[in-house]
């Protein structure tokens, strides 16, 4: 599976793709414009080195992310200039939403999980 998210993160554009299970990032001395921390493993105190001095971190903790005004408003920049992709795994209506959660927390999910909402005019 990791091998797959790998290679999913290859297709996006990721200018480098690190290895959790295999390399620390935070110990090397290579430093980076942006960490996203997608899964929210690492605080920002420990990232901390190995940003660039104008290097951004934003990450996901629970389910929220902790970002700035600044931090969405370069994330939007990227996105815009298409240097972000968005990925989507599987839609699921409204009322299959229990559904959706359950597929979620089984933590295999390739990418975001879309609930889509008819609206009645």
């Amino acid at each position: 599976m990791l091998r797959v998210r790998l290679e999913l993160a290859k297709s996006l554009g990721a200018d480098k793709v690190i290895d959790y299970t295999k390399d620390d990032f935070t110990i090397n001395d290579e430093r980076y414009d942006l960490i996203f921390n997608a899964v929210g493993k690492k605080s920002k105190s420990v990232c901390k080195k190995a940003l660039a001095p104008s290097g951004m971190f934003v990450s996901v903790r629970q389910g929220i992310v902790k970002t700035s005004t600044e931090d969405l408003l370069f994330l939007r920049d990227l996105l815009e200039a298409g240097q972000i992709k968005p990925v989507i795994d599987r839609h699921y209506p409204l009322d299959q939403i229990a559904e959706a959660h359950r597929y979620v927390d089984k933590g295999h999910k390739k990418g975001n999980v879309v609930i889509t909402i008819d609206h009645v005019d």
